[in-house]
């Protein structure tokens, strides 16, 4: 209340003007203690929701935390799965140098082995095709001495004629 506002009288100042102030200012107290009122309802109301606020916001970060610590269980997995993958595919890769140079070393074995047989084999059918030629030879022979032999050799028995055989070619 400002005391510019009212006329001055012989006592002071004029009892109605300050009673309707008076009653003005009670109105306007009303007034601001209504919207005080409303004003400290809203203030609670917002305080609840500032409240409700921070609780889902603590609750996000305990979710947050939760997916963290998920993610990073999942990912020490991954990591495990693929050491684990890593260390086999070398184990794998290992056995599969160490059995390809077992295979390969049974195969050059077996390559000399059917190598050796193949110089055997060539060795007997030289021997074989000398022992043939010294066969037709020989066979060539007989009959050339059994053509110029007299016809009596004939009735020798098969006997003599191989004991003779046996004593030429010693000799």
């Amino acid at each position: 209340m400002s005391t510019d506002n009212f006329s001055r009288s012989f006592r002071g100042y004029r009892p109605s003007e300050v009673e309707a102030a008076s009653a003005r200012s009670a109105m306007r107290i009303e007034q601001l203690e209504y919207e005080l009122g409303g004003m400290t309802q809203r203030a609670s109301a917002m305080q609840i929701e500032i409240r409700n606020l921070h609780e889902r916001i603590d609750q996000m970060r305990e979710r947050e935390a939760s997916l963290t610590g998920s993610l990073n269980e999942m990912r020490a997995r991954r990591e495990q799965i693929e050491r684990e993958s890593s260390a086999r595919a070398q184990q794998l890769m290992f056995e599969a140098e160490e059995r390809a140079a077992t295979l390969k070393m049974e195969g050059l074995r077996q390559v000399g082995e059917l190598q050796r047989q193949v110089e055997q084999l060539l060795g007997m059918r030289s021997g074989l095709t000398q022992a043939l030629q010294r066969l037709s030879e020989d066979i060539a022979g007989a009959m050339a001495r059994i053509a110029a032999a007299p016809a009596s050799a004939i009735d020798h028995p098969v006997e003599h004629h191989l004991e003779r055989w046996v004593d030429e070619r010693r000799d």
